[in-house]
């Protein structure tokens, strides 16, 4: 662990961190001697950090990572850390036909899980690429493998992550800054639970975040796109149509109700069944 911290120390952001995923790095990350900056939309931020650690181990932001402002307040809430590890884990969703999407939920999506991935990568990479040590990280998702049908949206943004990394990847190779994306499976989270799922219907169970992460942060030296487990290597060997129709069947097999009630209006959200989430 002394050299992990070494190579990605002394500390690390991570956003979406009050829970979950987000959550589960953050605890890693101080297992193996990092201190960590938590950012989260979520009021009880400033409680789950507390009870990680003094102000000495973990930090907290609380910021809505749809403004830009985000960006500029982390900025100053790590002035005088030394950044050496970015995770861009926070995320929006909404499952449901697309034309179901309210237009505040599909810009939440955008501006979430692009734009603020995009601006974390932006003002963490130069001082890594200047201290020659470090690495950015951005958590994906399976959905990310192919236009998935009931998340489609959140299935484009998540494409975005896998290539905006992988290119960075390619322009950082002699710096010796890192670039992964994780491409994760369907994992047990408080987010996940909420959205009513019908796990009896689901392909496979969900997984546990905190192995999805300590598999992550083990492999980020490899850098590039990091498929999570046994099925997502599957699911990337077989044809683009094929994954396309295997990924929509998979999702929305969990959420019999999604297809009930189609849009009938242009565009608002007119699905019962359809529902959002966020976790950032």
């Amino acid at each position: 662990m002394e050299g992990f911290a070494a190579r990605y120390g002394g500390w690390a952001v991570v956003t979406g961190a009050a829970q979950g995923v987000g959550l589960a790095f953050t605890e890693a990350l101080i297992e193996r001697g990092l201190g960590v900056v938590m950012v989260d939309v979520a009021p009880q931020l400033e409680n789950v950090a507390a009870e990680l650690g003094d102000e000495a181990t973990v930090r907290s932001l609380v910021a809505d990572l749809k403004n830009p402002a985000w960006i500029e307040a982390l900025g100053s809430a790590t002035q005088g850390l030394e950044v050496g590890l970015a995770i861009a884990n926070a995320g929006v969703a909404f499952v449901g036909r697309y034309l179901d999407m309210a237009p505040a939920r599909r810009r939440a999506i955008i501006d979430v899980n692009c734009a603020a991935t995009a601006d974390l990568a932006s003002w963490a990479l130069p001082a890594m690429v200047d201290r020659g040590r470090g690495a950015f990280v951005a958590t994906s998702s399976g959905s990310a493998l192919a236009g998935t049908g009931g998340v489609a949206l959140y299935s484009a943004t998540k494409a975005f992550s896998v290539n905006l990394v992988e290119a960075l990847g390619w322009e950082l190779a002699d710096t010796g800054v890192d670039a992964l994306a994780v491409v994760a499976p369907t994992m047990d989270t408080p987010m996940f639970r909420s959205g009513g799922a019908d796990l009896e219907r689901a392909f496979a169970p969900p997984v546990d975040p905190r192995v999805v992460v300590e598999g992550a942060l083990d492999a980020l030296d490899g850098g590039g796109r990091w498929l999570a487990d046994e099925g997502l290597e599957f699911a990337a060997t077989i044809g683009r149509r094929e994954r396309v129709n295997l990924m929509s069947t998979a999702t929305t097999t969990m959420y019999p109700g999604i297809f009930e009630a189609p849009a009938d209006d242009g565009g608002t959200a007119t699905n019962p069944n359809s529902y959002s989430r966020d976790q950032q």
